[in-house]
């Protein structure tokens, strides 16, 4: 089964000099494709005279990351597109361990396992689960590594995934309303609908230097988390489930936004949670698969809670902020 590795970039050079280099040293034969937004950094450069071999498109603008992702599977030939953020250095047996698992049937995703850059002991993300609002939580986010849960995750965290290419363009590709946070877990949710499964492959392990491109607790990344959020459970019609659920959407999305508003004196977050419910209440709506969720109320509302408490004491790692 053969592959190719999508990497969107913008002004990234450095990192994305360390991501090609694992590559390099990958036990089985792929090809690249690099999606550059536009970078003004000497990407295009450095590509031309470090990694000849890599096939690049160029965009006019920064199209953020699914869209990028996008135009970049359009250029795939494989059975196989693997997706690998640039801030992201993959061990050697990465590619071949994350592709064993798309030999079983149904199989259409797998998740890869990122690690902590700074604390390689730890876990990042090893893929998608949900609660019970079909919020997102990182799979095993800073427990040891080697002590992830068996079950299978909903779908693979965007920054170290592999999507049969059929399956991925069936399903659309990732939504273009989102420009980067919450496009992997809305193309999870469709292909999930849609019939498909994800396993997680424990060998495919790479280093991830999280929130590299927009800026670890940024406003802007403040803003594209508030957006997707709201647009997913718009789209999804989450709400409409039950007055209890709307109940839970609020005990765990309002004190964030209060936060935003109160401490930060933030009103993008707010104004972009708007904006994505108005648009995501445009689409046709999807059938919110609850039946997907293995994350309670409570145990969101405890983690919340625990990511609240990081951010008073400030020892919340940066890209959670």
């Amino acid at each position: 089964m053969k592959a190719t590795v999508v990497i969107p970039t913008y002004n990234g050079s450095a990192l994305l000099a360390e991501a090609l280099e694992a590559l390099q040293q990958q036990t089985v034969e792929h090809a690249v494709v690099v999606v550059d937004n536009a970078s003004t950094d000497g990407t295009a450069e450095l590509l031309a005279e470090r990694f000849p071999h890599v096939s690049v498109l160029r965009l006019d603008e920064n199209l953020g990351f699914g869209r990028a992702v996008n135009r970049g599977v359009e250029l795939v030939e494989t059975d196989v597109v693997v997706l690998v953020n640039n801030d992201t250095v993959c061990e050697p047996a990465f590619l071949e361990r994350l592709l064993e698992p798309l030999a079983e049937d149904g199989v259409a995703m797998v998740a890869g396992v990122l690690l902590q850059h700074d604390r390689p002991g730890l876990v990042d993300s090893a893929g998608i689960e949900l609660d019970v609002t079909l919020r997102s939580w990182d799979v095993g986010w800073n427990a040891p590594d080697g002590e992830l849960p068996g079950a299978d995750p909903v779908g693979p965290c965007g920054g170290a995934a592999a999507y049969r290419t059929a399956a991925f363009r069936d399903a659309g590709g990732f939504d273009e309303s989102f420009f980067a946070y919450w496009e992997d877990v809305d193309l999870a949710l469709r292909l999930r609908l849609a019939g498909h499964r994800c396993v997680r492959a424990a060998g495919a392990r790479a280093l991830h230097k999280h929130g590299q491109t927009l800026g670890a607790a940024s406003p802007a990344q403040r803003r594209l988390e508030a957006f997707g959020r709201a647009y997913v459970l718009a789209h999804y019609r989450v709400a409409r489930r039950s007055l209890l659920t709307r109940l839970e959407i609020a005990a765990l999305d309002w004190p964030v936004v209060l936060v935003h508003l109160l401490v930060r004196r933030e009103l993008g977050p707010l104004r972009e949670r708007r904006r994505g419910t108005r648009l995501g209440l445009a689409r046709e709506p999807l059938r919110a698969p609850f039946e997907l969720s293995t994350v309670t109320f409570s145990e969101a509302l405890r983690r919340q809670l625990a990511l609240l408490r990081l951010r008073a004491t400030g020892s919340l790692p940066a890209h959670f902020d």
